[in-house]
C-alpha cells in the first residue's frame, strides 16, 4: 500500500500562500474488461424500471437503468424527511429530548403508524426510531411539525433541499410518500435522486443507531416495531436505508451496505414484489463490493507535512488526518490517484491539537473523489514578548552570515 510522505518538501514550499503536494499512487483508469462484462450482467438481471448503483464516498455511479425518470417513491420518501431531522439536531434546533404534543393532523396519517392520539407526547428519540425502523407516517409528520412548525413548511424545506443537492426529478407534496387522490399529487422523484438524497442522509453516522435495529420498542416497551428493510437482518454489511410500497409506487428499496471500507447504494424503484425488491438490491450491492475497492492513502496520526507558526513557541506544527484516509475506486484501475495537500503558508499561535490546518483532496483523472481535514498533530501555545524578542534577534543575526 503507498502512503504520502512529506517533510522537507512541504517546509520548502512553505513560501507559497497554499502547498499542493502531488502523489500518484496507481489506482486510476479506464474501466476494465471484467468490469464491463459485470455491467452487461446487471443489465440482465435487474428487472426493476428503474436502478442505479453508486459509491458513496464519491458519488460515483458504477450502473444505472432509467435513472432520471419521475416516478412516485412512496415512504422511500423519508429518506429526506430522516436528512432533516439529522440537520436539525446536529445543528441543536432540536434535541432528541425533546417532549411533542401529537397534534389532531399528525394523528390522521393512515399507512403505516404508531397510533398516536391527538395530545399524546413523545419524545422525539422515539419518533425517530418509529420512522427508522417501521416508516411511521404519524412519527414522520409528527417529526416534520417539530422542525419546522407545521407539515407544509416542512416540506417546502425538503423541496429545497432536493434543489440543492442537485436532485433534478424530485418534487415532494409530503414527509410521509403517501399518495394523494391522483397521480399528480404523489411524490416523485428518481432512482438517481433517491442514490443522492441517500448519500447525504449517510453524511449523518448516527442514523445507523436506528436504521440498524431490527425489532425496537417505543412507548416504554408497549409497542413493537419491526425494521421494514429486511436486508438489515440478512445481507452482511447492511446498515440503511428505507423501503417504500404503495399502489402507484409498486414495492421501492434504497439500501446501502459497507465492507472492507467501501459502501455502496443501491436503488430500486417501481418493483412488482416485495421479494424481488431486495433480491435486485442484493445484487446490485453484490456487484458494488465486486466493482470497487477501497485504498488507504493516510494513516491517522502519521505526519503528513509542517506547517510555519507565528508567534508560537514553536515555529512549526506538524499536521495529519484524524482517521485513515481512504480512496474508493474501481478494481484494476490504472496509473494513478493525486492526492493533494492544501495548506495555508502560515498560522497564527495558539495552535490546538485537533485543530483543522487544511485538508488533503484525493482526484481521478482531475475529479475529485475524497478529501479530509488535516489537522495539529500538536498543541502550540503562543509564546511571550521576551521569546519573540530573543527569537527576532537570532533570526536577524543569522541573516547578517548569510551569503548564499
Amino acid at each position: 500500500m503507498s502512503y504520502i510522505r512529506c517533510g522537507r518538501a512541504c517546509r520548502a514550499a512553505l513560501a507559497l500562500v497554499a502547498l499542493l503536494l502531488v502523489v500518484k499512487v496507481g489506482i486510476c483508469g479506464a474501466q476494465s474488461a471484467p468490469l464491463a462484462a459485470m455491467s452487461l450482467d446487471l443489465d440482465k438481471k435487474i428487472t426493476a424500471p428503474s436502478a442505479i448503483l453508486m459509491e458513496a464516498s464519491s458519488g460515483r455511479v458504477l450502473w444505472e437503468k432509467n435513472a432520471d425518470v419521475a416516478r412516485p417513491i412512496a415512504s422511500v420518501v423519508k429518506v429526506m424527511t430522516l436528512t432533516l431531522v439529522m440537520e436539525a439536531l446536529e445543528a441543536g434546533r432540536i434535541d432528541l429530548d425533546d417532549i411533542y404534543i401529537t397534534s389532531e393532523h399528525a394523528a390522521s396519517m393512515g399507512g403505516s403508524q404508531i397510533w398516536l392520539e391527538p395530545g399524546e407526547s413523545m419524545a422525539v428519540s422515539e419518533l425517530v426510531k418509529a420512522v427508522a425502523i417501521e416508516s411511521a407516517n404519524d412519527a414522520a409528520v409528527a417529526l416534520a411539525e417539530h422542525v419546522a412548525g407545521s407539515e407544509p413548511a416542512f416540506v417546502a424545506l425538503m423541496n429545497e433541499k432536493a434543489q440543492a443537492l442537485g436532485c433534478k426529478n424530485t418534487h415532494f407534496i409530503n414527509a410521509t410518500g403517501l399518495p394523494g387522490k391522483s397521480p399528480s399529487e404523489d411524490c416523485v422523484s428518481s432512482a438517481r435522486d433517491v442514490a443522492i438524497m441517500s448519500r447525504e442522509l449517510l453524511k449523518h453516522p448516527r442514523i445507523h443507531e436506528w436504521l440498524t435495529i431490527w425489532i425496537g420498542y417505543v412507548r416504554d416497551g408497549q409497542n413493537m416495531l419491526t425494521n421494514t428493510n429486511r436486508l438489515i437482518r440478512f445481507y452482511p454489511g447492511a446498515d440503511g436505508v428505507k423501503t417504500g410500497y404503495t399502489e402507484r409506487a409498486r414495492y421501492c428499496l434504497s439500501a446501502t451496505a459497507v465492507r472492507n471500507n467501501v459502501r455502496v447504494i443501491g436503488v430500486v424503484l417501481g418493483v412488482p414484489t416485495s421479494a424481488v425488491r431486495f433480491s435486485e438490491a442484493s445484487t446490485l450491492l453484490d456487484y458494488g463490493f465486486k466493482m470497487c475497492e477501497a485504498h488507504v492513502i493516510a494513516r491517522s496520526g502519521q505526519e503528513m507535512g509542517r506547517v510555519r507558526v507565528l508567534r508560537g513557541i514553536d515555529t512549526e506544527v506538524g499536521v495529519t488526518v484524524d482517521s485513515d484516509f481512504t480512496v474508493v475506486t474501481l478494481r484494476g484501475e490504472g496509473d494513478g490517484v493525486d492526492a493533494r495537500l492544501e495548506l495555508p503558508q502560515y498560522v497564527s499561535a495558539p495552535v490546538e491539537r485537533g485543530q483543522r490546518v487544511g485538508k488533503i483532496v484525493a482526484y481521478v483523472e482531475g475529479v475529485e473523489i475524497n478529501s479530509a481535514d488535516l489537522v495539529a498533530v500538536d498543541d502550540i501555545p503562543k509564546a511571550g514578548a521576551f521569546t519573540l524578542v530573543v527569537r527576532s534577534t537570532k533570526e536577524f543575526v543569522r541573516s547578517l552570515f548569510d551569503f548564499r
